[in-house]
Order: C-alpha cells, then structure tokens, then sequence
C-alpha cells in the first residue's frame, strides 16, 4: 500500500499534540556573515585595549605588597586610617601592586595603588560628578619604610556594615587577585559605540542583529576583575557626559561575585585619562559603579 505524505503545519502540529522544533539560535560565525554585525565586529577589534584579568587566587598573604581586593592594608607611620567629612572611617576596597603585573603599556611597572571607599548608602559614589565621590585612592611609588599592616580596618573599628560592597570575610582575611595578561574589546553600551557607530545602531534594520550578536558576546564572557582594557557597565556608560568622554583608563574594575557585591550583581570601577597615567598623578581619579 502506497504511503501518503501530510505536510505537517503547526497548527496542525499543535492539534495533533505534536511539538515542534525550535530554530536552533543563531551561532557567533553565522551571525558575522551580517555586513552589520561584520561591521560592529571590525570596529571592535580596531578600538581594542591590552588589559590584565585578576582571578581571585585565595586568601591574601599578609603582606604590604600584593594585589588583593579587601584584607591586610600598609599605612605609614603616623599616617590616618582615610575617612569621611564626617571622620567616619572608610573600607578599604582593594590594591594593585603594579609589580605583580605583566607589563601593561602607560601603566606603572612598580608601585602600589590602594582604593578606598566612604561606607555610606552609595558605597561613597557620587553618581552626578565621578570624580567628586567620597573615595580616595593612594599611590605609593615605594612601600618601603617605617609603617603598620592593618588587617582590612582601622584599630577600634567593630566590622563593616551594610554600606560597603565588601563581604565580611573578605575584609578580614583579603582575596589575592591572580594577573593574566588579555585583550579587550569595547561593549556595545560604552560611548564610543554611540560616537562611532550612530548611523548604524540607530538603522532598526540593522541593530536588532548587532544587539543579538553583542548579547550572545556577553552571554560567552566571564565577567571579571581587571586594570586596564575596556570599563564594563551594567546600565550605561556615564562617559557619555561631554565633561568625562576623554576618561580613558581603568585602573581597577571590580565585578560581583562571591567576595563583593554591588548592589544588585554590578561592578565598581576607577577611573583616569591617559594624560594623567602617564605622569603618574592619580589626583584626578574618577570613581563609579552600577548595578542591574
């Protein structure tokens, strides 16, 4: 007997208790053969920046020198625990020893950099002006000397609260960040996406590809700790301000994770232009973090 062969539609599919099969997504090199997403790609790779990846390799040693996010912090002799207008002490976040870094061009190859943030509902942030935060960020070109090693917070100072996106136990004992040298290319929500490209992701007919394409990168990315590279945001880039778009270096770019949390699964970032790396002036710091 001759067999006869019914297409099958979905809403026949449907009546007869049938699924059907999903399309299977799209993958990266599928998509790449859009002149869209080619061009969004291109113009990724031409803008991308050398950066450090720092792992989170276990407790801190206690020692002055090491990069490490919360834990042992060195203080001169003499020298006051960084606090607030209103003397309220601040958290000591984190510190790059540039020593312990590959080397990184118009970085610093020695020197320490310490991060220190105001315990308040904004983590010391001001969201309005980066720059005028109530943070402070020390260099210290040798650690060399007559100082003391505190253990994450000032003497008399009972454990941090609420307001600091340090966990307890990473204040007490420090996390060691592990460098990796890396390349990082620009997301499609920092600035220079909206100064470059405007043409092409306001074009309805072409953006909703390069938006599929740039979350299926994000979907493949391991968001995580680094100085140098590309600032990662979790709402939009806040260099988009005119007085902020030639902020171009990250000194230290922290993610949430197991150790740190701001706000809702964000990151914390630190700041500076090109011009002032270079001479080594890190009086002109800009400090900023978001959160989904």
């Amino acid at each position: 007997m001759r067999k006869i062969l019914i297409p099958v539609t979905l809403a026949l599919a449907g009546a007869l208790g049938c699924t059907p099969a999903t399309p299977a997504e799209p993958t990266m090199q599928e998509l790449l053969r859009d002149p869209a997403v080619a061009e969004f790609a291109a113009w990724q790779k031409k803008h991308s920046l050398p950066a450090i990846d720092l792992e989170p390799a276990g407790p801190a040693p206690a020692t002055p020198g090491g990069t490490r996010i919360g834990g042992p912090v060195w203080l001169a002799v003499g020298e006051v625990w960084p606090a607030d207008a209103e003397g309220k002490p601040m958290s000591f976040l984190a510190q790059v020893d540039f020593a312990d870094l590959p080397p990184l061009p118009d970085y610093p190859t020695s020197g320490v950099l310490q991060f220190f943030i105001a315990r308040d509902d904004y983590y010391g942030a001001n969201f309005e002006k980066p720059e005028a935060g109530t943070f402070r960020v020390i260099w210290r070109e040798k650690l060399g000397g007559a100082g003391k090693l505190h253990m994450g917070r000032p003497a008399g100072d009972r454990g941090i609260d609420d307001y600091s996106p340090l966990y307890d136990a990473t204040v007490a004992r420090g996390i060691a960040l592990k460098p990796r040298r890396t390349d990082q290319i620009p997301s499609v929500e920092s600035w220079l996406a909206e100064r470059d490209l405007e043409t092409l992701l306001n074009d309805a007919t072409k953006s909703d590809r390069v938006y599929d394409f740039a979350e299926k990168q994000n979907e493949l990315a391991v968001q995580g700790h680094h100085v140098g590279g590309h600032p990662g945001f979790t709402q939009s880039d806040w260099r988009a301000a005119k007085p902020y778009q030639d902020v171009d270096r990250v000194l230290l770019n922290l993610w949430s994770d197991k150790h740190l949390m701001w706000g809702d699964s964000g990151q914390g970032q630190f700041m500076i232009r090109r011009e002032d790396l270079l001479k080594r002036d890190f009086s002109k710091i800009f400090y900023q973090w978001d959160c989904y």
